[in-house]
């Protein structure tokens, strides 16, 4: 014989339907992707900024070189430089010119992968 309990009359259920469940996991998912994509970009900006920062105190490594020596501003004391450079930040390459005057001035411009479609560049002077 089967119990049967008596119905509640004037009373809604109480509880989440399927639809609530779903809908309530679809905007939590919403969050998390957004969450996810701004984490992403951060550490990318975070990455770029730490490249462009090498790349400066190498490149005023260089700068102090040639403004110490300025035979440094090519031949060996250069390259020496350079692969100790591309050991850090890998792809560096860096170009150095005299632009003439009376006291020796040069510019010093840098470039390297700053991402995937991306390149940064850095341009410093000495005895200007």
């Amino acid at each position: 014989m089967a119990t049967r309990f008596p119905a509640r009359r004037g009373k809604r259920e109480r509880g989440f339907s399927l639809a609530e469940c779903l809908l309530a996991l679809a905007l939590f998912s919403l969050g998390l992707l957004g969450t996810g994509a701004l984490i992403t970009g951060r550490l990318q900006e975070s990455r770029a900024a730490h490249s462009y920062f090498l790349a400066e105190m190498m490149g005023q490594d260089l700068v102090a070189r040639i403004a110490a020596n300025p035979s440094a501003s090519g031949g060996d004391e250069l390259r020496s430089w350079q692969r100790q450079a591309s050991a850090a930040l890998p792809g560096l390459q860096c170009e150095v010119r005299a632009l003439g005057g009376g006291p020796p001035a040069y510019q010093v411009e840098m470039r390297w992968p700053a991402g995937a479609r991306d390149t940064a560049r850095l341009v410093l002077w000495v005895g200007r």
